[in-house]
């Protein structure tokens, strides 16, 4: 049975760490994250260096530990609130609702409060200081951030297919 306590606080748990991630690789090097840039933007600076893309790696690698770790503690404390027994549609609707809370975290919280309304500086890639105008134009672009969001929505919805598939083996 899926328990929506446990989507939330799984949810919110897999939010908090995916978004301390996130902030830190921004305040280290905001050019991590060059492909989640418009491309008006990304045409403003050089492409990544080769140190650039060992580091954008490694986060990648680090993030997926963090969505794949979070969801298999997940699975796990909901496998065992169920005696121990997981149908996979249960196990694939948890996965996916836990998997779209970040989805629906990383639209309204990183993107819309803290990347449009709130912009800190280090989220500027450097060499765009001076456009103002350009990431006010794009990052208050709603269909950007809707169409980011339903991708995500899908993006999300199947991957937990194989990861629901994998946790009731």
């Amino acid at each position: 049975m899926l328990s929506l306590s446990n989507i939330l606080i799984d949810g919110l748990l897999l939010s908090a760490l995916l978004s301390v991630l996130i902030f830190a690789s921004l305040r280290a090097n905001a050019r991590l994250w060059l492909q989640d840039y418009p491309a008006p933007l990304r045409a403003l600076v050089p492409p990544l260096s080769a140190d650039e893309k060992r580091s954008q790696r490694l986060l990648t690698l680090v993030f997926l530990a963090l969505v794949i770790g979070t969801l298999v503690f997940s699975v796990a404390r909901l496998r065992a609130e169920n005696g121990g027994t997981l149908p996979f549609l249960t196990a694939w609707a948890h996965i996916a609702l836990v998997f779209n809370f970040f989805n629906l975290w990383d639209a309204v919280v990183i993107d819309y409060l803290v990347l449009t309304l709130m912009q800190p500086k280090f989220v500027i890639l450097p060499g765009t200081e001076g456009h103002a105008a350009l990431y006010n134009s794009l990052f208050h672009d709603w269909r950007l951030h809707v169409g980011n969001y339903l991708k995500g929505v899908i993006i999300s919805t199947v991957l937990s297919l194989p990861l629901a598939f994998v946790a009731v083996l």
